[in-house]
């Protein structure tokens, strides 16, 4: 049965979290400033943060009894929840401990980190709320889910950032790298996980965005707006220069992006899965990317 704890717990979600604090680290060093404890500190903590309120979140849809009904589904339908405790695989008591022990590990690294960076204890109290609201309150706000998903995960380059350069250190040219790939990685990716779901998630009081849309063109189009968006932000800072002329290979993603838009704009449910894997490995890959031109531009 361990095995499914750690299913439950290393989801492939993580890799969002993980690269966006890569990011931010990424960018620390290339304005000169690096600690590798700190390094290390921020980014394990930014994975036990995300962990929790996967786990956690999983545990409330499981009480709700939205899980029961997920589970259901046949083997090959997307669905963006895990579901294992409602097959039974796992104890609702037990993985809701391991969020909350996840959660306060991820606790004592940001109090440590505190002690040295006052100045990050906005990002942490956001990210704290965020964790214990998401489940049963913010998912029930319209529109709110995805907006707070990408605010959250921009900060997690910011926070990391400004953990090894000190907040003094920052520079608008940041938002040109840090808003792309957090948007993507955040609430776009939330957005693609929570279509295929979005009928089941209306019955027990949920409003992310793509409910309220309702219609799949009207989905698609909402993806393709805000994917653009993202790169518009990134190619303005390419062309000032405030973000590395090498992040211009981030562009390999845009074809990927027209295949999920033109999938989710037909409500093509059969290849969900494939969306989101496309969505999520190009994003991660621009992430990535971004990292690397930091790196290289030294």
């Amino acid at each position: 049965m361990n095995k499914y704890y750690l299913i439950e717990m290393f989801e492939p979600t993580l890799l969002y979290g993980l690269s966006l604090a890569v990011l931010g680290v990424s960018a620390a060093y290339y304005y000169g400033h690096f600690s590798l404890l700190y390094a290390v500190l921020v980014i394990v903590g930014v994975v036990l943060a995300q962990i929790s309120v996967n786990v956690i979140s999983d545990y409330f849809d499981y009480a709700s009894g939205l899980d029961k009904e997920l589970a259901k589904r046949k083997s090959d339908e997307l669905s963006g929840g895990s579901s294992l405790i409602a097959k039974g695989l796992i104890r609702p008591g037990t993985t809701l401990a391991a969020g909350l022990a996840t959660l306060a590990v991820a606790a004592l690294i940001g109090i440590y980190l505190l002690l040295a960076r006052a100045y990050i204890l906005p990002i942490i109290i956001i990210a704290a709320l965020s964790i214990f609201m998401y489940a049963r309150y913010i998912k029930r706000v319209p529109y709110l889910s995805e907006v707070l998903c990408s605010f959250n995960y921009i900060l997690i380059s910011f926070g990391s950032f400004i953990v090894l350069a000190a907040a003094s250190s920052l520079t608008y040219g940041l938002l040109f790298s840090f808003i792309p790939a957090g948007v993507m990685l955040g609430g776009n990716a939330l957005f693609v996980n929570s279509v295929p779901d979005k009928d089941i998630d209306r019955k027990y009081g949920a409003r992310h965005t793509a409910i309220m849309l309702k219609t799949s063109k009207n989905i698609g189009l909402y993806y393709l707006v805000m994917q653009s968006i993202a790169f518009m932000i990134l190619l303005a800072g390419i062309y000032i220069g405030a973000v590395p002329f090498l992040a211009v290979a981030c562009f390999i993603a845009v074809p990927v992006t027209y295949y999920v838009f033109n999938g989710l704009y037909k409500g093509n449910s059969k290849k969900y899965g494939a969306y989101l894997s496309a969505h999520t490995l190009a994003s991660f890959a621009l992430a990535i990317i971004l990292s690397a031109s930091y790196l290289l531009a030294i």
